[in-house]
């Protein structure tokens, strides 16, 4: 795949969101209640949210956690291209066992594993160090506002999988919820996330595409998430 493909493909996954996320209204939430019949056998129909409030809180919440899971997926493929198109950017202290060497078998596969093992350091930290990862090794610039919805978007993630929907301490930090609080969001809230990463997204590929990547940058369509 191109970067202008990843590009692209991150670009579509989030606009897949847009109509997913449109269900989270109230008239649909109705209209469900009202048919669900029609889609939904007697077991299913008794698991159905029994208030709009739960309801939407389950639609947004797996519509953001979806957009971040891409946005991740994007950044490790953007790292994945920048060091298979540039090994010698690799770092030098990292060593593979012999048996990775014999597994890889041809210089394209050793190359590879080397890059796996990078991503594998690299992602499996929080967003802080990430972006701190793409301004320190890789010289991409994460613009501030950017930086900071990103981030603050790694953390609402971490408390709606990892903490049951509830702000902990680091969250409470650094926005305006209280530590325990139910993480609620809306359609809007969800919209909002999805413009940064967008932005953030042509950003970084654009800065890769000149510095790494030998290609033109070539931004998909705008739109709203």
């Amino acid at each position: 795949m191109s970067g202008e493909d990843l590009l692209g493909r991150f670009i579509g996954q989030l606009d897949t969101l847009i109509p997913f996320l449109a269900i989270s209204r109230a008239a649909v939430f109705r209209l469900l209640q009202r048919e669900g019949h029609v889609w939904f056998d007697q077991g299913q129909q008794s698991l159905f949210p029994k208030t709009y409030q739960v309801y939407q809180k389950q639609v947004c919440h797996s519509a953001f956690l979806l957009g971040f899971s891409y946005f991740e997926a994007f950044l490790a493929d953007l790292v994945r291209q920048i060091y298979l198109r540039n090994p010698k950017m690799l770092p030098r202290d990292k060593q593979l066992k012999f048996d990775e060497i014999l597994a890889a078998e041809t210089y394209e596969g050793t190359l590879n594993t080397m890059v796996e093992k990078e991503l594998l350091a690299i992602f499996y930290k929080g967003m802080e160090d990430i972006s701190g990862y793409f301004l320190s090794k890789l010289k991409l610039q994460w613009p501030a506002s950017e930086r900071t919805s990103v981030v603050l978007a790694s953390h609402l993630r971490n408390c709606i999988v990892h903490n049951n929907g509830r702000a902990d301490r680091r969250l409470a930090n650094l926005a305006d919820y209280k530590e325990g609080a139910d993480i609620v969001l809306g359609e809007a809230d969800v919209h909002k996330y999805g413009i940064s990463a967008r932005t953030l997204a042509r950003d970084l590929y654009g800065q890769a595409a000149r510095r790494y990547l030998g290609a033109r940058r070539r931004s998909p369509r705008r739109k709203s998430s």
